[in-house]
């Protein structure tokens, strides 16, 4: 009881969330865990994706946050979450062919924070999906962690595990057979092999619907396999 006091009262404590972003105050109030019995049809998911300078976690920044929600098996086109952050010393014509972003685009966006803050508010209590998932979430919490005690909490799933645990079988595409099995489920490998086409790849917000329709159809398989809630979902 005492040691609670004391850190409410010593400012910049573990309990002081006043220079926190409101959206981050929001996101962290609400935290809790979906229930394991909810059918995956009665689930709202969050399909997301980062895009970055690079993949050194020491040095690497955000470029971009995009997400998708989905209801159940439904792709939600019209529940969507799209920011840039500002980064003005990034930019130029490389950044313009990998990410689509041209230099005023990160000079105008978000700071780091607020804009992971944003989208953490707009996922609410979903539970989050991504492609190789442990990276962007890394880049959420690195993007947060200067306002102690803040954390990405939401259950995760990773469509590459995924696609792996519900794949039987030799693999449809005979470019996908005698491949490196890591090769095999790269997010470009599998939407070649679920016939997936999505404009704008290796943007945030073309990456996160291509990896929403993936799930869509892994789920699916899951389904077929006796995976019907989010406990079945989440377990390993």
């Amino acid at each position: 009881m005492i040691p609670d006091l004391l850190k409410r009262l010593i400012p910049g404590g573990a309990s002081d969330r006043s220079g926190w972003p409101e959206p981050l105050r929001e996101y962290m109030s609400r935290k809790g865990r979906p229930t394991k019995t909810t059918p995956l049809d009665e689930a709202r998911f969050v399909v997301f994706d980062t895009e970055t300078t690079g993949l050194d976690m020491a040095s690497n920044r955000l470029l971009s946050i995009a997400g998708v929600a989905m209801n159940g098996l439904d792709v939600a086109l019209h529940d969507g979450f799209d920011v840039v952050i500002a980064q003005p010393d990034v930019g130029g014509a490389e950044a313009a062919v990998v990410h689509g972003l041209i230099s005023s685009d990160l000079a105008d966006g978000l700071a780091e924070d607020e804009a992971a803050a944003r989208f953490l508010a707009y996922v609410g209590d979903s539970v989050l999906v991504a492609h190789h998932a442990a990276f962007d979430l890394r880049m959420l919490n690195k993007a947060i962690a200067a306002h102690k005690g803040a954390k990405v909490w939401n259950p995760a799933v990773d469509t590459a595990q995924l696609a792996r645990r519900v794949e039987v079988g030799p693999m449809p595409s005979s470019q996908a057979r005698g491949a490196d099995e890591r090769e095999s489920y790269r997010l470009d490998s599998l939407v070649r092999r679920y016939g997936i086409e999505v404009p704008e790849r290796h943007t945030a917000a073309g990456d996160a619907l291509a990896t929403a329709l993936l799930f869509q159809r892994l789920l699916k398989k899951a389904k077929r396999r006796g995976i019907l809630t989010l406990g079945d979902l989440l377990s390993r």
